[in-house]
């Protein structure tokens, strides 16, 4: 359970990690849209740039902040109970999460570059027409679509197609996370946690995109 609440902190502190980002411009490549200039769409590229960095750089800290918190969890519930709850027990929860969080977010990059194709998020009609509507139905809706955004995206003919970057870096980051854990050497347990850590990560990445959707309507 505490491994499962680890995963769930680690995941809620991070600032749109799954989302899919559109991608900028190629260098040297220009749009001329209603007249505008040279000047004007270097200015904006250049801000555009700089918000991607700011956002990554929040992203980033966000995870690290992350790991720290559910460490600082498991080293407080003495989970799992093998690491003693001393500094070297600490360190090694705290090595836990953050190789997580390494390879979740290296295996994510590596198979957004393999994809051929790009996604980006899905649109939520059925959010869009409970706005203004009952909480419960606001709710509804913005559950389903954090769902569906977590489990599928769009390419850029709008067909759908399913969210491997993410889906498959929860996983093998979850499977290789257990190479250095304890419950390795207890397959029902190994199995056990890694199927809790990627139910935890993939629930609370959809919880998280729900209530971006709510707050949003």
């Amino acid at each position: 359970m505490s491994a499962a609440v680890s995963a769930l902190i680690l995941v809620t502190t991070r600032l749109g990690a799954q989302a899919p980002v559109p991608e900028p411009p190629a260098v040297g490549q220009r749009v001329i849209a209603n007249g505008a200039s040279d000047h004007t769409i270097e200015a904006a590229e250049t801000s555009d740039s700089d918000s991607s960095s700011h956002a990554t750089r929040n992203r980033y800290l966000l995870m690290a902040a992350g790991a720290v918190t559910a460490a600082t969890f498991n080293q407080a519930t003495a989970m799992p109970v093998q690491w003693k709850r001393t500094w070297y027990g600490y360190g090694a929860r705290l090595a836990d999460q953050a190789g997580f969080g390494v390879a979740e977010e290296s295996l994510r990059l590596g198979l957004l570059a393999a994809m051929p194709w790009k996604g980006v998020a899905m649109e939520c009609p059925s959010a869009r027409r409970a706005s203004g509507h009952g909480f419960l139905r606001r709710v509804g809706a913005a559950g389903t679509c954090g769902v569906v955004n977590t489990l599928v995206v769009r390419n850029a003919e709008g067909a759908r197609r399913p969210n491997l970057p993410l889906i498959g870096a929860i996983t093998g980051a979850s499977a290789l996370s257990l190479t250095w854990r304890p419950e390795r050497v207890d397959a029902g347990k190994g199995q056990m946690f890694v199927l809790t850590r990627i139910g935890f990560v993939s629930g609370s990445t959809a919880l998280k995109s729900a209530y971006t959707e709510f707050t949003a309507r």
